[in-house]
């Protein structure tokens, strides 16, 4: 058994009767999105988060197996079908891919034979040999393709066929009617299996009917073995391969036979011996067993591998067919894998060029053809052997996206601009229009762009941030205010004394008295009621009134305000701008509460421009909801004061010009209506106030 550096196991699933051999297993799907980003024919169908198989448009390439770091997307295994194949007492047949060396490193391929066979297998062939008629095929079928003729894409690679069956079927009718080696052995197996009868035969089509004639028992099952996903679909395809396991497959069977590899008989494999198709899994396998030259600068033979430049050249083709324009070259080889050893079932985490090595080790050690006549010349009586296939387009209809749809979808993320969209590819589509579109065909969802994630993600941590500050600063005036109540009550008492007495000792006095003497007296009184005022701000403060809510005309409430504010502004220094919104409905509001908060700030606006100005007051209904907003053209507010403006005892004015509770009187009155009032500068100058308040019942009409 090898001892090669452990690769991650694909992991299996139960073979179901899928209509491809890839699935997700949603407890592991983690929303990442790399299976979206890797799936060249964007068959991955996400819906509430869960990526997965889209049937109609997969085509067992594997690539998001090999994508998915979290084992969400797996192989349906055919490890108990093969075993019950094996128990069933049906002749079995295995045949195994020639990428063999490079997935088994450590293992004599004679040992590997003896292990496969130590299994229950009866027979145990090498595919290379079907790769040395397939390349035959081609040698005498497209060696020399005249140019008026349609170009041909070889058809060896299930991935390739099935995306072009699915995704491009114009180029349907150019994909080669040569069968794949895995079918190509299959029917070889198959005329070995029948017997005399069935090696005489001409053609042994898909299936010899020699081989299947009797009762199922008698029926030899034939089981390829390869590293392959997307074989498992060609084989649910035809009627010559009962079953294919992928190489961790077959060291899974290994274990459940008991089967020791190491110790394991070597034998050869069965005949008939392969000759160059040994050399298919490296870089242009097929043209050099085939005879076809592939020169880059003179030969009409291109040679394209991997998923990418697989799908740019289809892309390409299919455009050229449908606009009826010319293709030069006339034979495209075309690998979804860099080369069969790239294979998503490989057991190993070897280089490409490591793999290789063993590939072509493998090929100098053991007798060779030297080209394809030779070989033919001594395999004649498998010249006859028909490998014709056909193909059938498959691809679903897709209607148009409507432009408007695209730009409503694309809004919804923000990008409603051209220079909005970014392009950025990791939800795994190429553009945010073909996101757009997948998501209004309902293979996407709008979730997925991440740029809109992270712009929601950060508006959650700014609100989450607001809301813990609003929540301290409610937490710090509610236990002031409780504070502040106690001590205010404790207060009221002896200052009431104190200005009965103030008022007693100037009655007393009487005109008669010393100026200095009636001077102290009135000054005692006066600060005492101003100490009084301060109380009784404090008490209003900590008090919780019961906010008895009617419906209210918030613009005649405004008006009634600045009406009362006249007298701040004797002289009319002040001008007034307002911009009410007259279409704005009645609201739920207690109307005496408000009506203080409008007065306290309209008051600070005119108060803060003795020499004059502009009073801004604009009011606009929401939905359920208004804002008032007032400004004015004075100083600003010092930005050292804009985090606690609202706190008790902070104001802007001098001593003994007000008590700096007017605003933190505002600010609980608005919360007890479930609003805000926010303070600003202006950038031109002055301060802005805004007061928002969402009405928690119905609207009054």
């Amino acid at each position: 058994m090898s001892t090669s550096p452990a690769r991650r196991p694909l992991p299996h699933g139960p073979l179901a009767d899928g209509r491809v051999s890839v699935f997700t297993a949603g407890e592991a799907c983690r929303k990442c999105y790399s299976c979206v980003r890797s799936c060249p024919t964007k068959a991955i169908v996400v819906r509430a988060g869960q990526a997965d198989v889209d049937p109609d448009r997969c085509i067992s390439c594997g690539q998001c197996v090999l994508m998915c770091s979290q084992s969400a997307k797996r192989v349906r295994s055919s490890l108990e079908e093969v075993r019950g194949l094996l128990a069933s007492g049906r002749p079995c047949h295995a045949m195994i891919a020639p990428s063999f060396p490079a997935a088994f490193i450590d293992m004599e391929p004679g040992r590997l034979a003896g292990a496969v066979a130590a299994c229950g297998f009866r027979t145990v062939h090498e595919v290379a040999f079907g790769a040395d008629l397939v390349s035959h095929a081609y040698h005498r079928r497209y060696a020399a393709i005249a140019p008026d003729q349609p170009f041909v894409i070889s058809t060896p690679c299930p991935a390739v066929v099935s995306c072009v069956e699915k995704i491009y079927p114009e180029l349907v009718p150019h994909l080669a009617d040569v069968c794949s080696p895995m079918e190509a052995m299959a029917r070889v197996v198959r005329r070995l299996a029948a017997g005399p009868a069935g090696a005489g035969r001409a053609g042994a089509g898909h299936t010899s009917t020699a081989a299947v004639a009797g009762p199922e028992s008698a029926r030899p099952a034939v089981v390829f073995i390869g590293p392959c996903v997307g074989k498992k679909d060609e084989a649910r395809r035809t009627d010559t391969v009962d079953a294919v396991l992928t190489f961790d497959e077959l060291t899974e069977l290994f274990a459940a036979s008991g089967v020791d590899p190491a110790a394991a008989a070597p034998r050869p494999f069965d005949p008939p011996t392969a000759g160059l198709g040994r050399i298919y899994p490296v870089t242009g396998g097929l043209l050099k067993s085939a005879g076809i030259a592939s020169d880059v600068m003179e030969s009409p033979v291109l040679i394209v591998e991997g998923s990418d430049r697989v799908m740019e050249l289809l892309d390409v083709l299919g455009r050229l067919v449908r606009e009826g324009k010319p293709v030069r070259t006339r034979l495209f080889d075309l690998l979804f894998c860099d080369g069969c050893i790239a294979g998503p079932a490989m057991p190993n985490d070897l280089s490409f060029y490591e793999r290789k090595k063993y590939v072509v080790g493998y090929i100098d050690r053991e007798p060779r053809y030297l080209g394809v006549e030779e070989w033919a010349a001594a395999n004649t009586r498998w010249l006859d052997l028909d490998l014709s296939v056909s193909f059938t387009p498959m691809a679903v209809a897709e209607p148009p996206v409507p432009e408007e749809d695209i730009r409503a979808i694309l809004a919804r993320t923000g990008k409603v601009r051209p220079e909005d969209e970014l392009n950025c590819r990791a939800c795994g589509y190429a553009s945010c229009r073909d996101k757009a579109i997948a998501v209004h065909r309902g293979i996407a969802e709008v979730e997925m762009c991440l740029p809109y994630l992270i712009s929601r993600l950060e508006d959650a941590i700014s609100s989450i941030k607001e809301n813990q500050e609003r929540l301290i600063q409610a937490e710090k005036l509610a236990s002031m205010g409780q504070m502040a109540a106690g001590i205010a009550h404790e207060i009221n008492n002896p200052l009431g004394v104190v200005l009965m007495y103030a008022h007693l000792l100037q009655e007393e006095l009487g005109d008669g008295a010393p100026p200095r003497a009636r001077e102290d007296a009135e000054r005692i009184a006066r600060e005492a009621a101003r100490t009084r005022t301060i109380v009784q701000g404090i008490l209003n403060f900590a008090r919780e009134e019961k906010v008895d809510r009617r419906p209210t005309d918030i613009n005649a409430l405004l008006g009634d305000s600045l009406a009362g504010a006249r007298s701040l502004d004797a002289e009319g220094r002040i001008r007034v701008e307002t911009d009410l919104d007259a279409s704005m409905p009645s609201f739920r509001v207690d109307p005496r509460q408000l009506r203080q908060v409008f007065d306290n700030v309209i008051r600070n606006a005119i108060e803060v421009m003795p020499g004059g100005g502009t009073l801004g007051v604009v009011s606009r209904g929401l939905a359920g909801a208004f804002t008032v907003q007032v400004t004015d053209t004075g100083p600003g507010i010092p930005e050292d004061l804009l985090p606690k403006l609202f706190t008790p005892f902070v104001t802007t004015k001098p001593v003994g010009r007000g008590t700096g509770l007017g605003l933190s009187v505002c600010y609980g009155i608005v919360k007890m209506h479930g609003g805000s009032i926010t303070a600003s500068n202006r950038p031109g100058g002055g301060a802005c106030f805004e007061i928002t308040i969402r009405e928690p019942a119905e609207r009054a009409t």
